[in-house]
């Protein structure tokens, strides 16, 4: 099974020639658009090695959840506050800038780079808001947490308010 999995490190806005020849089944863009200034350049980069019909799936952190963290993770109004009006952030573990986005942004985007029946989800509904972290390591309490997860992930309004954004579209014929 192993040979059917490719995995390739590369520049997301430069990929090699031979991989953007459009041969492949799935694309992940996972992580990568907060850190790129040109999304929709990355994006159509990240579509060139799909096949036509292919899968691209598109993971970022969500900027309608940065207010939100910041006023119930991080008790801290007044910064919640200054995130409605920014899409600006940096990371603690980096301590690097960020350019955050929302699922609808980027849905825009990729429609307009040719794709097709895109599904927007939520990842991290409720996990990444709730303080108690050692909780989270308790089997039950663990258990119930991802059942919860599973069942909203695709229900507004948890998906807008989510960490992260999940979008998967199918690369037009």
């Amino acid at each position: 099974m192993t040979e059917l999995i490719n995995c390739v490190e590369a520049d997301g806005t430069d990929l090699p020639r031979d991989l953007a020849n459009g041969e492949f089944d799935v694309v992940l863009c996972h992580n990568l658009l907060q850190y790129m200034d040109d999304v929709p350049g990355t994006l159509a980069s990240a579509l060139s090695p799909l096949k036509a019909g292919g899968l691209i799936s598109v993971m970022a952190i969500n900027r309608h959840s940065a207010p939100l963290s910041s006023a119930v993770r991080e008790m801290d109004p007044a910064a919640a506050l200054a995130a409605l009006d920014t899409d600006q952030a940096r990371t603690q573990m980096f301590n690097s800038a960020l350019t955050l986005h929302t699922a609808e942004e980027i849905i825009h985007t990729l429609r307009e780079a040719g794709c097709r029946d895109i599904a927007h989800y939520g990842i991290r509904s409720f996990c990444d808001y709730i303080t108690d972290d050692a909780r989270k390591h308790e089997p039950d309490f663990y258990a119930d947490l991802e059942r919860l997860e599973l069942a909203i992930t695709a229900r507004p309004p948890y998906m807008h308010t989510a960490r992260l954004f999940q979008l998967t579209a199918w690369k037009r014929s």
